[in-house]
Order: C-alpha cells, then sequence, then structure tokens
C-alpha cells in the first residue's frame, strides 16, 4: 500500500508547489506587501483598469508619481492624453477579484493625470504626479527587495536613450511574476543603491487582478 501511496503523496505535494507559484498568488504577494509599496498605492492598482482601457500598456511607480510609457513629443499631445485618461478614470469601473479583495479595503486617493515632461528620454508623458502620494518607499533597495520577496526571477537592463548627446540612463530590471512586475535601479541617481521605480505590465496586471471591466 505504502508503494501505491507514495506517488500520490508526491503528485500532491508538486500540485501545491505548483499552484504556490501562480502568477496571480506572485502579483498578491507583490502588490500587497506594504514594505514596498506606500499607504496611496491602492489607488495606483485600482486605475490600472482605466488606464488599460486608455491603451498605455506599461506604467512607471515613482515615490510620488506615476507615469504612463508612451512618449509624446509635444506637451500638447501629451495633455490631450491626460484629458482622455481623466475621461477613463470617471468611466470605466472594475472590481478586484476575489483573491485581491483585501488591497480594496486601503483608501484610495483620487487621482488626476497630467501632462509632464520626462527629461529621461526628452519626451513628454501622461502622469498623476502629486507631491503628497505615498507610492513607492522612497528607501527601497536591492537588499530590502529580495529580503521581502526573494531573488528575481530575471534581471534585465534597459538603456534609456535622449535627444540629446548626453550621456544615456541605464536602467537595471529586477522581474518578478513572469516579468508583469520589474523594480527598477538606475545607474546615475542622487540617491544610489535605491530602486526608485517598479514598472507593471498594465495589461497583464489588469488582467490578473479584476474582473472585466465595464
Amino acid at each position: 500500500m505504502r508503494r501505491l501511496l507514495l506517488p500520490a503523496a508526491s503528485l500532491c505535494l508538486m500540485l501545491t508547489a505548483t499552484l504556490a507559484q501562480t502568477p496571480e498568488s506572485s502579483l498578491l504577494r507583490i502588490l500587497s506587501n506594504q514594505t514596498l509599496f506606500g499607504k496611496d498605492f491602492s489607488a495606483v492598482l485600482r486605475s490600472l483598469p482605466a488606464w488599460n482601457s486608455y491603451g498605455e500598456r506599461e506604467v512607471a511607480v515613482f515615490a510620488h508619481q506615476v507615469v504612463g510609457s508612451t512618449r509624446h513629443d509635444t506637451r500638447e499631445e501629451a495633455q490631450k492624453g491626460a484629458a482622455q485618461l481623466n475621461a477613463t478614470f470617471l468611466k470605466v469601473q472594475a472590481r478586484l477579484k476575489s483573491e485581491f479583495s483585501a488591497l480594496a479595503q486601503a483608501p484610495s486617493a483620487p487621482l488626476h493625470a497630467e501632462a509632464i515632461a520626462f527629461p529621461e528620454d526628452d519626451s513628454y508623458r501622461v502622469a498623476v504626479a502629486d507631491s503628497s502620494l505615498q507610492l513607492l518607499n522612497p528607501e527601497l533597495t536591492l537588499e530590502r527587495l529580495k529580503k521581502e520577496l526573494g531573488a528575481p526571477q530575471k534581471v534585465a537592463y534597459v538603456t534609456v536613450q535622449n535627444k540629446t548627446e548626453r550621456r544615456p540612463i541605464q536602467l537595471t530590471l529586477y522581474e518578478y511574476a513572469d516579468g508583469q512586475v520589474a523594480f527598477a535601479m538606475p545607474d546615475l541617481s542622487l540617491h544610489p543603491g535605491i530602486i526608485d521605480r517598479v514598472l507593471i505590465n498594465v495589461r497583464a496586471v489588469s488582467a490578473a487582478a479584476f474582473q472585466e471591466a465595464r
């Protein structure tokens, strides 16, 4: 009997380990970690379906702002995009899936999009920028990140080109949840060794964390 039971027990352990490592469970563990994020991060999370409906593929969450990845050549173009996103904030409604429902208990600050100059690549971006927002731990280090989430699944490197001859910024990305979330550290920073932004795959995280938007 023992020989018959052992494979079943092993299979059960394998299934348990697999379930524990699903993208949804990884996302929940990451997005609910209060050591990594600030008290207003839940507002960013709840806004992702609107960003997705607006057509943004990725947002960068800094300590006090959320910046879209779409580059605009002029401020006027970015202002039009901000107006569209603000309308989408009011129109799109989506509920978190049951696994993520605890995140909905946190108070949600109102968000207002605007056009900003993004000096890293000399573009204009649509962003939610407010110095009163606390979105990301401003003292987050790689050591603290690994302590909270373990080793990243992948480490990648991105060069942010600009329109002048100044030295481009190099970003080191520490990827989790199959690349849906990446913590980034720039090589040129006033605060060396600090992770200054989190890159979130808008479509993937929206699909994983929310019921269908309407």
